[in-house]
């Protein structure tokens, strides 16, 4: 079993750390409240923590009201904090907070739980503290410790995935991977793939409020990296495909067969050719490079010649591996191109 702490791990680690010195040096009690909300509150990024700071002042804001509006009208019995938790829960969903709403159960019952008869002023504001102490620990830790580096996190997933479909391309046509072992790689690439979209999202959403010493490079990278994102997805169909396709291509036709390996393995090539252009680990000629793709035209176009020939039953059968691979082709030289005019500087 793999040991692996990353730097979000340690950040949340240290925003913990945090809140628990500042609520023993302010010798606030309850200091468990500032503990819980320094790790929900710790965001993949800067901004997000920003803009997470605002949603939870909202959300705050109407845990405070729900608990006021429940502790005067229901009491501070446990199933009166219980009713005014669900009509919480219901509001944020209802306004679309869903992410803050742990925030305002936070609120509701730190509140509420300050007293038997009744919620003091003083016991509110030290609650609220406790809230305050955790999210603004949380954020100081994201934004000062570990810094995101963005494009080498996303190119290490990516990267990842890269690596992942390379090794299913060249097993899937041999045969040599036993059904259990390919589901279970295969999910784990959907999943990788998932969080890729996610993570660019992030960046995406936030590209204009990062602080970014060469925004241009940083654009081109982002470029770059959704392409190299079309190349996985469409990997993972041709794996798709393949698994599905590649009994039933065997029984037609042994050269249909022999050309669908063929050009896989030469899209390996390929596609291990680029990444390691893009990494600077080895140096392929341009020549050798359109060499290379001319000759996966000429394999597919004698696949197509083949096919033409051929019986509907057998198109049916070979035309979904066949326009994987060429919609894959495409991609793959596109990417080649755009990696030729842009240098790694992470």
């Amino acid at each position: 079993m793999n040991f692996h702490i990353g730097p979000r791990m340690m950040k949340t680690g240290l925003a913990v750390t945090l809140a628990i010195v500042i609520t023993e040096v302010l010798n606030f009690e309850f200091g468990l409240v500032a503990v819980i909300t320094a790790v929900v509150a710790m965001q993949p990024s800067i901004m997000r923590s920003v803009t997470y700071i605002k949603e939870t002042a909202l959300s705050t804001l109407i845990g405070i009201i729900f608990a006021l509006a429940g502790a005067y009208t229901l009491g501070l019995h446990p199933a009166a904090i219980g009713v005014t938790v669900i009509l919480a829960i219901a509001v944020n969903i209802k306004l679309g907070w869903v992410k803050t709403v742990n925030i305002t159960i936070i609120t509701i019952s730190i509140i509420m739980l300050s007293g038997d008869e009744g919620i003091h002023l003083t016991n509110l504001i030290e609650r609220l503290s406790l809230i305050f102490i955790g999210i603004s620990s949380a954020f100081l830790i994201n934004a000062f410790i570990f810094p995101p580096n963005h494009p080498k996190l996303l190119y290490d997933m990516i990267k990842k995935s890269l690596d992942k479909t390379s090794f299913l391309l060249q097993v899937i046509p041999n045969k040599t991977m036993k059904v259990r072992e390919l589901k279970k790689r295969k999910d784990e690439l959907e999943k990788d793939i998932k969080e890729i979209n996610n993570y660019l999202d992030i960046i995406i959403d936030e590209k204009s409020r990062m602080f970014i010493r060469n925004r241009y490079h940083f654009m081109r990278d982002i470029v770059i990296f959704k392409q190299m994102l079309n190349v996985v997805e469409l990997e993972s169909e041709l794996i798709e495909n393949l698994k599905l396709k590649i009994d039933n291509i065997e029984e037609i036709s042994p050269n249909h067969s022999f050309l669908v390996k063929k050009l896989v393995a030469k899209i390996v090539e390929y596609h291990e050719n680029i990444i390691l252009t893009y990494e600077d680990k080895v140096i392929v000629q341009k020549e050798l490079q359109k060499e290379s793709f001319t000759a996966m035209n000429l394999t597919i176009n004698d696949l197509i010649n083949e096919l033409q020939q051929s019986e509907i039953e057998k198109w049916i059968e070979i035309f979904p591996v066949a326009s994987s691979i060429v919609k894959l082709m495409v991609e793959l030289e596109k990417l080649d191109k755009f990696i030729r005019k842009q240098e790694k500087m992470f």
